[in-house]
């Protein structure tokens, strides 16, 4: 299966260096990852925020979110039928990670779009299927519910496909919130198949900041 990776990156080289150490570790191939560089919040215009945007927003959740976009839209330009998109404050890897994209595409069903997976959340918590052994994926409502406010799992790390892509991207301007609360409002507008891993994969950084900062 090939597999073409995003990272949403602020330039810090530190956080680069860690997410390159990682990945590697965990059988990504560096030349199969593309960094999404800009714009950074300080590269936001005001010509390109009112071109982008439907409501007025801090200038990092519209850099971190336009970078969302500008990945998307590369997937569905060269037609990559699988893709990870991801940010770089990952705390660590659990396993190695085409393996566990291997088992999750084999356990997703014909019609499936997205895979969330990230440690922010276990799927178990939220009471909308029960966790049976040697199962590691499960459906996700898109509603509001008193666990989570739909179908994401934040943006740190989802898989999804060419047509789930294409969805998205051709939906996602204007865009008004951060990528996770807006990709919730899509996914009820436009009937997305989600899905969670459980267990997760990808363990959030420790008192992590956003790479909007």
């Amino acid at each position: 299966m090939n597999i073409q990776y995003y990272i949403i990156h602020n330039g810090e080289t530190s956080r680069k260096e860690t997410m390159i150490k990682i990945l590697t570790e965990n059988g990504v191939n560096i030349k199969n990852v593309k960094w999404v560089l800009h714009p950074n919040k300080n590269e936001i215009t005001e010509e390109l925020e009112k071109k982008i945007t439907s409501k007025p927003l801090k200038k990092g959740y519209i850099s971190v979110t336009y970078k969302h976009y500008l990945s998307l839209k590369d997937i569905v330009e060269n037609k990559y039928e699988y893709s990870v998109i991801m940010e770089d404050n990952i705390g660590e890897f659990l396993n190695n990670i085409p393996e566990c994209l291997e088992l999750y595409l084999k356990q997703l069903p014909m019609d499936w779009d997205i895979l969330f997976d990230t440690t922010w959340c276990s799927y178990k918590s939220i009471n909308e299927e029960n966790v049976i052994p040697d199962k590691v994926v499960y459906k996700k409502t898109n509603e509001v519910t008193n666990y989570c406010h739909g179908g994401t799992r934040v943006a740190q790390f989802y898989f999804l496909n060419l047509k789930c892509a294409e969805k998205l991207y051709n939906n996602y301007l204007p865009f008004d919130n951060a990528p996770d609360w807006w990709m919730n409002t899509l996914f009820r507008k436009l009937n997305i198949n989600s899905y969670w891993s459980e267990p997760a994969n990808v363990v959030v950084r420790k008192n992590h900041i956003s790479s909007t900062n």
